[in-house]
């Protein structure tokens, strides 16, 4: 997914309650997040006062969380394009990267 390592939470944000990345929910980039390339790092999320490097399906997973989706048709279409992956794991990865997004306040749910 991400060639990240987990950062402490960042301390002066106000305590917003995270929402569980449910099916049901519809994710969308926060306000001051882009993806975009580079061209030493390749796909990098940028967001206020940092950025994330993204690998493998991350990527993808941001390009479609693009508030039009709910995280059950993410899920569809990357199980859809990745076949040969077990339809579980792509599950529980998804969510988990969606979270850590929503940990770093790149991510908002719906």
């Amino acid at each position: 997914m991400a060639a990240a390592r987990r950062f402490p939470p960042r301390s002066g944000l106000s305590e917003v309650p995270l929402i569980e990345p449910t099916l049901d929910k519809i994710p969308r980039l926060a306000p001051g997040c882009r993806m975009t390339q580079s061209a030493e790092l390749g796909s990098v999320l940028l967001m206020p006062e940092s950025m994330l490097r993204l690998s493998g399906p991350g990527p993808r997973i941001v390009e479609l969380c693009d508030g039009e989706r709910a995280v059950a048709e993410v899920i569809a279409m990357l199980q859809s394009e990745f076949s040969d992956t077990e339809p579980e794991v792509i599950s529980r990865e998804v969510l988990a990267f969606l979270c850590s997004l929503q940990e770093r306040r790149a991510l908002n749910l719906e």
